[in-house]
């Protein structure tokens, strides 16, 4: 093989790549603003002939293109610079790799919808499955996704205080039972300081009960007859404010 000649491929997903980039070397702003946003690229051949100056002569270059909510654009743009080299940095395996040319910002009207954003991979992945099938207009591709992230999220949240989380046959327990027993410890360790806010918890049980039926009977996750979309974005509402919740009171108690 000719050693001048360019072999390695962008990824696919180069969204999530990138993210998990930044996340890896301790840019947690730009990864969390890049969250909400989808990255496309357009491979303009190698980085000499696109007038790119500079140790060019075995990389390619790119112009990337990022769409995301008007908040999280002005966040990148701030940063464009790093954002370039982080970009460059995370295609850039080996000594040949790409060169951002240029990066054009999107503005879109995608309905914003706040998810703690955790490190672990499976929920990086199950946040962006979220956000796009609601950028999509599609909010019952949500409902099944959703319930997973919930599920694996309170889990996690229990076993940091301990708080089992499967029976005494190592079945795992139900969403709406993990909401209970959250909502019991907080009670008993006098979490809250409002009664709207333990109130809201409590709720949260018979909401997160609903929410099973609503997975299992009216969305994707069987061969169902779903939720329309105005039921459906409801829905998704009401889950990702509580789970908000869940995320702010567990980070001010850490």
């Amino acid at each position: 093989m000719n050693q001048y000649e360019f072999t390695y491929e962008i990824p696919d997903d180069i969204t999530n790549q990138v993210i998990r980039f930044l996340q890896m070397n301790g840019e947690d702003a730009l990864a969390k603003a890049l969250i909400s946003c989808r990255i496309e690229y357009e491979d303009l051949g190698l980085a000499y002939y696109a007038g790119m100056k500079g140790d060019n002569w075995n990389k390619k270059a790119l112009d990337i293109t990022i769409e995301g909510p008007e908040k999280q654009i002005d966040i990148l743009k701030a940063r464009e610079r790093l954002l370039k080299e982080k970009i460059q940095k995370s295609l850039r395996p080996t000594t040949t790799g790409y060169l951002v040319h240029s990066i054009d910002y999107l503005v879109n009207d995608a309905v914003e919808i706040s998810l703690p954003d955790e490190q672990a991979e499976s929920f990086d992945i199950l946040s962006r499955d979220i956000r796009d099938a609601l950028n999509k207009g599609e909010p019952t591709l949500v409902l099944d996704r959703l319930h997973t992230y919930s599920v694996r999220y309170l889990r996690e949240i229990c076993k940091t205080h301990g708080i089992p989380i499967t029976d005494n046959k190592g079945d795992g327990i139900p969403l709406h039972s993990l909401a209970g027993s959250l909502s019991k410890y907080y009670r008993d360790n006098k979490v809250f300081q409002s009664d709207f806010a333990e109130q809201a918890m409590k709720m949260s049980i018979s909401t997160f009960e609903k929410y099973n039926h609503v997975r299992n009977q009216q969305s994707y996750a069987h061969d169902n007859e779903v939720l329309n979309n105005a039921e459906a974005m409801y829905v998704v509402s009401v889950v990702t404010a509580t789970l908000t919740l869940l995320h702010e009171v567990e980070n001010s108690h850490l």
